[in-house]
């Protein structure tokens, strides 16, 4: 049996990640273009997705078609466990450096 190193186990883990986002996903209810839509004259709107993001400081939204929102809830969800995993191969770092 194969053993890893811990940056092999790392890198195994972050390819088994994939795909990574950060950010959130969140349903919304929009306006549409058509003249004389019965939804939007009745206030129901329709559902869209929203990706909100930060970069440089500033938040950012995307619109996610339907069909693309769970593999976006996933990625989200994967770049969760990779912030996390991050944190914890930080402390391992500290943890088990080699003392003098």
């Amino acid at each position: 049996m194969k053993t890893y190193t811990p940056k092999q186990e790392f890198l195994k883990q972050v390819r088994r990640s994939w795909p990574v986002a950060k950010g959130s996903l969140r349903e919304v209810r929009k306006s549409c273009s058509q003249p004389g839509c019965k939804a939007c004259a009745e206030g129901v709107k329709h559902p869209a997705w929203l990706f909100t993001y930060r970069k440089d400081g500033k938040l950012h939204s995307l619109h996610v078609p339907r069909e693309m929102a769970p593999t976006v809830r996933q990625a989200i969800e994967n770049g969760r466990k990779l912030e996390q995993m991050l944190v914890d191969a930080g402390v391992a770092l500290i943890r088990e450096r080699p003392r003098s």
